[in-house]
């Protein structure tokens, strides 16, 4: 009799409790802030040798096209693997004020200046484009909360967009690496259905083509996100 209750009470906590395992799906829109960093700027046939210092950045996370995500996972557990895409955008704010050294077609430039009269315009605004493998750990909090932590690294495929004392170029690169690490809460709404809610880490240090060179800066970013998933 004790082990026919026991059995009961096991079946019973299983039915309250499913698995973490199986397939996962979410969609997410939010926002991002970078830190300020260096942009370097090097033109060989333009005797351009460029660094500014303290370039701000802005994301625009609301503005066309917005700020989103979305990943595919399994879980077979608690710990998942996953595929990730973030969307991210960075401009240069040229109105803020910028320490400057090197050369500019030729002409030495040293000074704290406005970046607008060096270098009009620096963005990668049609995306960051992160493309992510995520190592995911999961753990219920209660009835219909989970707490989730992730890892995650892959290739990014920047669309830098520059002008440079007017010559101007854009198009889509496949950048170098990025590397995010992330907290989330989910809260089961109905069935496999979930809010979700998550701080994001993200780092990559972009090297990208303008006119007649490259450029190169630091990404650093704090990310806060809002969706929807999917547990089946």
């Amino acid at each position: 009799m004790a082990t026919r209750a026991w059995l009961w009470a096991a079946l019973a906590v299983a039915q309250a409790s499913p698995s973490l395992a199986g397939w996962r799906t979410a969609a997410y829109l939010g926002s991002a802030a970078s830190h300020k960093s260096r942009l370097r700027i090097e033109q060989p046939a333009r005797g351009t040798s460029l660094e500014l210092r303290g370039v701000s950045w802005e994301g625009r996370s609301f503005e066309p096209s917005l700020y989103y995500g979305y990943r595919l996972g399994y879980f077979f557990g608690p710990v998942g693997l996953e595929a990730e895409f973030i969307h991210q955008k960075i401009y240069a704010r040229p109105d803020r004020l910028v320490q400057a050294q090197g050369t500019l077609h030729g002409q030495p430039v040293e000074g704290r200046v406005p970046m607008h009269t060096l270098v009009e315009q620096f963005s990668i605004s049609h995306g960051l484009n992160m493309l992510l493998a995520n190592l995911a750990w999961e753990r219920r909090l209660a009835e219909r909360t989970f707490l989730q932590l992730r890892l995650g690294a892959g290739p990014t495929i920047p669309h830098p967009e520059s002008s440079i004392r007017g010559e101007s170029r854009q198009g889509y690169e496949l950048g170098r690496p990025a590397i995010q690490g992330a907290a989330a809460l989910e809260f089961r709404l109905w069935r496999g259905l979930h809010a979700l809610g998550e701080y994001k880490f993200t780092r990559s240090r972009q090297r990208v083509e303008v006119v007649a060179g490259r450029a190169e800066t630091l990404v650093r970013s704090h990310h806060a996100v809002f969706g929807l998933g999917l547990r089946f």
